[in-house]
């Protein structure tokens, strides 16, 4: 699936059982509505989600059928090319009983563009089945993005979340904080994301999990990287309402030059006594004796740093497909080569 501005190119459905619609088609379906649409996230959270349903165009649909997997990656794509555009699509993405989705999707603008990002995204992982999406984006100096995101996962469901973000050219700013509701038993979700913030870029990214499903579990990993002059908030929160449940919390910051910050925000919260939630947060900078001792091996100076900020920011994401992992590999290390 791949969308310019508000329009939708091109669209191939390559698995039989996974069906990839434009929004406007699956609105036709008045049950999909009832089920799916604007169903996690509230019309009036802020100004960004009004705009979204009042001016919004366009906007994937991806249902993976029942007990179906999935091999290879469904990918989307997600570009600004015009001068000044605002994009805001509406993606749903629905994953039946026993089935497992692997989604990627690429965001991006040409260099000379002035947009604003507000996609909307909610996803429904059913029972026993596992939705894995990779976002990988790559926006310019003069973009504001402000995605919003929520997921429900029900009884034996597992949700794994990964945003990187990378580019080159650092952003306007960042704004997002998906939040996961584990509503079903020995439910699960990994929520892991990879900053680096360049020039003047200002992010504040986060995630939100909220457990009722006894016996579920959840992790939320950040890795951040500060440069120039750039301020990165570093989100975290877990709440839970159910017994028997597990999540933790991980939040690392490297900071390479002075101007630049980084903030860490963890937070826990129950209202039942038998829980296990905790959390780490760090923030620091590369070590001068493991630079040095690089340098002495005949490693240059910069190719030293670019290697220690590649160690700093690989995590090990679950069930992520092997051809993927190598991509998000070769992509870290392109954009690492420029710090």
């Amino acid at each position: 699936y791949m969308q310019v501005d508000h329009n939708l190119i091109y669209k191939k459905k390559l698995y039989p059982n996974v069906e990839i619609l434009s929004l406007e088609d699956a609105l036709n379906d008045k049950d999909f509505v009832e089920k799916y649409y604007w169903n996690l996230i509230d019309v009036g959270q802020d100004k960004f989600t009004a705009a979204a349903h009042l001016y919004g165009k366009g906007g994937y649909v991806i249902v993976s059928k029942e007990n179906s997997v999935t091999e290879f990656p469904i990918q989307a794509c997600l570009f600004i090319k015009s001068k000044e555009t605002f994009q805001a699509p509406h993606n749903i993405i629905v994953a039946e009983p026993g089935s497992t989705l692997h989604v990627v999707t690429g965001c991006a603008t040409m260099p000379e563009s002035v947009g604003l990002h507000a996609g909307i995204t909610e996803f429904y992982v059913k029972r026993n089945s596992t939705v894995t999406f990779t976002m990988i984006h790559d926006w310019n100096r003069a973009t504001h993005v402000r995605p919003r995101t929520a997921a429900v996962v029900e009884d034996g469901g597992t949700f794994i979340n990964h945003y990187i973000n990378l580019n080159t050219s650092g952003l306007n700013s960042l704004q997002s904080y998906p939040i996961v509701h584990l509503k079903g038993e020995k439910s699960r979700t990994f929520m892991s994301s990879i900053i680096v913030g360049r020039n003047s870029s200002y992010i504040d990214l986060g995630s939100a999990i909220k457990f009722s499903g006894r016996g579920s579990s959840a992790e939320i990993v950040s890795r951040t990287v500060s440069t120039d002059n750039s301020k990165i908030i570093a989100r975290a929160r877990i709440y839970s309402e159910a017994p028997g449940v597990k999540g933790h919390i991980e939040c690392r910051g490297l900071i390479l030059n002075d101007g630049s910050r980084i903030w860490t925000i963890p937070e826990l919260d129950s209202t039942v006594k038998d829980v296990e939630l905790t959390h780490e947060a760090a923030i620091g900078k590369l070590s001068e004796d493991i630079i040095f001792y690089l340098l002495t091996k005949g490693i240059g100076k910069d190719e030293a740093i670019s290697m220690l900020v590649r160690g700093f920011l690989e995590v090990k994401v679950p069930s992520l497909p092997p051809l993927l992992e190598k991509q998000i590999s070769v992509l870290m290390e392109s954009a690492t080569k420029f710090l």
